[in-house]
């Protein structure tokens, strides 16, 4: 397995930045991301908060791609563990941005 080298993961990132612009999609991303991840941690002590985490986190990605960035989720056209972890650095930088903690 061939792991990505830093200029493969900045380009990514670059385009999953362009494909999360409107301000609702960032918003359900803010959210909806960190409730995926989370569900993996109580999955070990609750199937029911896993699944309601899951479904809960999905639908708000819908929603800010369907509704509000007018586009398909980048990882229905790139689905590759770099769109995970992309994923994860947008919603972290996003988060840092709204508290003033972005250098």
């Amino acid at each position: 397995m061939n792991l990505p080298n830093k200029s493969d993961f900045e380009e990514h990132l670059n385009h999953y930045n362009s494909e999360h612009s409107s301000p609702g999609c960032k918003l359900t991303h803010m959210i909806g991301i960190p409730m995926i991840a989370m569900s993996f941690l109580v999955l070990p002590f609750s199937r029911k908060a896993f699944f309601r985490l899951q479904a809960g986190g999905w639908i708000l990605q819908f929603i800010g791609h369907f509704v509000f960035e007018k586009n398909k989720p980048v990882f229905m056209r790139k689905n590759t563990p770099l769109t995970i972890g992309t994923a994860l650095v947008f919603c972290t930088k996003e988060w840092k941005k709204l508290f003033g903690l972005s250098g």
